[in-house]
C-alpha cells in the first residue's frame, strides 16, 4: 500500500514539471499484478509517452488499493488536470467500477472530455448493467468511449450509448499493439496438429474441447492434439489427465509455455482451436499469435472472434456433430497445403493489423498523438 501511494505521489511531483503538449492524464490498472487489462495499459502508456507528457493514476491492484484509489483519485482530478489537459480511462471492471464513478462525477461537473477503453465484453453479454448505465449517464455527452472492434462498439452503443457519445466513438483493436510479424512459416511435418494455449477453464472451453477431440478420434486418428497451459481447478485437472490417458497416442497437455517453447508450440500446430464462452472475452491475443505463426484458427463466436476469423466456417456452433464437420475439414484443408495454409494465415493477420492502423491514426490523432512513429519502431 504504501509503495502505491508513493507511485501517485511521485507521478503528481513528475506533472508539475512541465507544460508539454499535448498533456494525457491516464487512469487505470497498472502491473503488478500482470493481467490482460495491465498489459495493454502498460503497452500504451508506453506509447504515449514517446509523444506526449504523461502521468500515470493506477486505480490499485489489491482490493485495499482500489479503495483508497477510488477514496483519492477524484481529488487529483478536481485539483491537478488543466482544461485543456486529454484524459485517457481504463476503469476497473465489475463492481470496482462504483469506485470510479466519483472520477466521472468530477469529469462532468468540470466540462472535461474523457476516454473510457472497453475491454470486456460482460457488460454486453450480460446488460444492461447498472454501473454501465451509471457510467455513460454521469459521463454525460463529453464522454467517449474505446472500443476493440466496430461489432463491440454497436452492441455497447444499442444498449447504453447516447447518439453523441456513439459519434465521438473509437474503434482500437488489438491488433495494432499485439500483433508481431514473424519472418516466415515454419516448415510443419508429421500428423496434422490441433492445439490450445491459455490458462485453461471450463469458461475457456476446456471440457468441451476434450469432448471434440475424442468425437473426432471416433472417426480419425491421423492427428495430434496439444494442450498448453496451467490449470489451477483440480478437477478439471484430473479430468484433463484421464482424458490424455484414455487418448495417449495422439493427445497430450504440455502445461505452462512461455519465450521460445511458446513459439515452439505455435511452430508445431497447424489448427488452434478456442471453444471460449467466457462472460469477458473481448479481443484474444492467442488468436493474433496463432495466425501470427501460420495456424488456422477455429473458435467461437464470443466477443469480436467473428470479426477476427478468416471465414464464418471458422467458428464452432458447439454442435457437437457440426463442430465435428468443420474440424475434418480443417484438418483435410491442412492435410493438403500446409505451407499454402500458413502464408494464407500469416497474410490475414497482418491485413488486420494494417486495417487497425487506420482506427488508430484516428484515436491517437485525438490524443495530439501519431502512430507514424509506432509504425517505425516494429521495422526494427
Amino acid at each position: 500500500m504504501l509503495k502505491f501511494l508513493k507511485n501517485i505521489v511521485s507521478e503528481l511531483r513528475a506533472a508539475r514539471g512541465g507544460r508539454a503538449q499535448p498533456k494525457i492524464w491516464m487512469f487505470g490498472p497498472m502491473p503488478p499484478p500482470l493481467h490482460g487489462q495491465s498489459n495493454y495499459n502498460a503497452t500504451i502508456a508506453t506509447f504515449f509517452r514517446t509523444q506526449a507528457s504523461l502521468t500515470i493514476l493506477s486505480t490499485g491492484g489489491t482490493a485495499a488499493e482500489k479503495l483508497v484509489a477510488g477514496l483519492i483519485l477524484p481529488f487529483i482530478a478536481l485539483l491537478f488536470i488543466g482544461k485543456s489537459d486529454k484524459i485517457y480511462t481504463s476503469p476497473p471492471g465489475q463492481s470496482g467500477l462504483w469506485l470510479f464513478m466519483p472520477c466521472i462525477l468530477v469529469f462532468r461537473l468540470r466540462g472535461m472530455e474523457h476516454v473510457i477503453h472497453h475491454h470486456s465484453y460482460r457488460p454486453i453479454n450480460i446488460g444492461p448493467t447498472r454501473s454501465n448505465r451509471v457510467l455513460t449517464r454521469l459521463g454525460g455527452p463529453k464522454q467517449r468511449h474505446v472500443f476493440l472492434s466496430e461489432r463491440m462498439r454497436e452492441q455497447y452503443a444499442a444498449i447504453y450509448l447516447s447518439a453523441p457519445q456513439k459519434a465521438g466513438s473509437f474503434v482500437l483493436p488489438n491488433a495494432f499493439f499485439f500483433y508481431e510479424e514473424q519472418a516466415e512459416p515454419q516448415r510443419r511435418e508429421g500428423p496434422v496438429t490441433i492445439g490450445h494455449l491459455s490458462v485453461i477453464t471450463r469458461e475457456k472451453g476446456a471440457p468441451y474441447l476434450t469432448e471434440l477431440v475424442e468425437a473426432l478420434a471416433r472417426e480419425r486418428r491421423d492427428f495430434r492434439f496439444v494442450l498448453a497451459g496451467p490449470v489451477r481447478d483440480p478437477a478439471l485437472k484430473a479430468e484433463i489427465d484421464a482424458f490424455c490417458k484414455r487418448n495417449e497416442e495422439i493427445a497430450s497437455h504440455i502445461g505452462p509455455v512461455m519465450g521460445q517453447d511458446k513459439r515452439q508450440f505455435y511452430q508445431s500446430v497447424d489448427l488452434f482451436v478456442l471453444p471460449t464462452r467466457l462472460i469477458d472475452e473481448a479481443d484474444p491475443l492467442v488468436l493474433l499469435e496463432a495466425y501470427s505463426f501460420g495456424c488456422d484458427v477455429l473458435a467461437s463466436s464470443t466477443g469480436c472472434i467473428p470479426e477476427r476469423v478468416r471465414s464464418p466456417d471458422r467458428l464452432l456452433t458447439f454442435d457437437l456433430a457440426q463442430d465435428v464437420i468443420r474440424l475434418n475439414l480443417a484438418i483435410d484443408a491442412a492435410q493438403q497445403n500446409r505451407a499454402e495454409t500458413s502464408i494464407a494465415c500469416m497474410a490475414f493477420v497482418k491485413d488486420l493489423y494494417e486495417r487497425s492502423r487506420a482506427d488508430a491514426e484516428r484515436f491517437f490523432g485525438y490524443f495530439g498523438c501519431s502512430i507514424h512513429a509506432h509504425a517505425s519502431d516494429r521495422k526494427k
